[in-house]
């Protein structure tokens, strides 16, 4: 007697926008609106013109991650190249090599380094340096399917 085939159909429709929500901040942006281009897009953060400057230097890449009311970062992606290079370090230890992924990765505040890492909340780096990961290709869309 012949075994019914059990035939299982994966139907995954994600989209980028679903795994990283996409934030408008303020109006539409009018490239020649030169009060706008200037303005601030949150009170102490870089203006539009900078935010429009990084998402063309990063392929429209570019995230917003806040902790709180004075911990908000703009980041990019990692490249291979860049994590090769922190991923050799000699006896780097894995503090060492997050603080360094943030190093490479983080567009605002320009200022925050090494010295603002040390003396600041411990888990930001840490958490910091894991959603870079996250957006660089370190965690796949799906998990592993096994096919038959």
């Amino acid at each position: 007697m012949p075994r019914a085939q059990k035939t299982k159909e994966v139907h995954v429709e994600e989209t980028q926008e679903e795994l990283a929500p996409v934030v408008n901040i303020g109006k539409e942006y009018d490239e020649d609106d030169v009060a706008k281009a200037e303005e601030e897009i949150f009170p102490g953060g870089p203006t539009h013109n900078e935010l429009e400057k990084w998402k063309s230097m990063y392929n429209g890449e570019v995230y917003l991650t806040e902790f709180d009311e004075e911990n908000v970062f703009i980041w990019r992606p990692i490249k291979r190249k860049e994590y090769k290079d922190i991923a050799k370090i000699p006896n780097a230890d894995q503090f060492y090599k997050e603080e360094r992924i943030c190093d490479k990765s983080l567009l605002f505040p320009a200022n925050y380094g090494a010295m603002n890492m040390s003396v600041g909340k411990a888990g930001i780096p840490t958490l910091l340096s894991e959603l870079i990961l996250e957006k660089s290709g370190f965690v796949a869309k799906t998990g592993a399917m096994r096919l038959s």
